[in-house]
């Protein structure tokens, strides 16, 4: 069992290099576990429309094990417990961050025309861009 973890996790490295590589947007969608609402909802938006996820280059990483990912959230700044929505450029910048679910037509739009600074949503909260 120890050992098809460390698989997954290889795999796991290895996509998240080959994004890097091809220039692709990122989506990270960060949640306590698996059935936290807002996770399901999202994914059930984004599944809802593969094509244009597809059509964008956006590459798609659900983390949802707080243990397992410890620097993945800390490095993003989320919190460990609650759903967080991380869109980050081609070029690795951040330029959405939402605690809210996010309607799939509503991240094409961005992805389609971005803001030139991050945007953040559903929080009262100020963060700097510092990723």
């Amino acid at each position: 069992m120890k050992k098809l973890f460390l698989a997954i996790l290889l795999v796991a490295a290895l996509v998240a290099t080959h994004a890097n590589a091809q220039g692709v947007r990122r989506l990270l969608l960060f949640a306590g576990d698996t059935s936290n609402a807002d996770l399901k909802l999202q994914r059930q938006w984004l599944r809802a429309d593969s094509a244009g996820v597809v059509q964008r280059d956006i590459w798609i990483a659900v983390f949802s094990d707080p243990r397992t990912f410890r620097r993945m959230y800390d490095y993003h700044d989320v919190d460990k417990n609650e759903f967080t929505l991380v869109l980050l450029r081609k070029d690795g910048t951040e330029q959405l961050r939402s605690e809210k679910p996010m309607p799939s037509k509503e991240l094409f739009q961005l992805s389609d025309n971005p803001p030139a600074s991050p945007v953040q949503v559903g929080s009262n909260n100020t963060r700097s861009n510092q990723n």
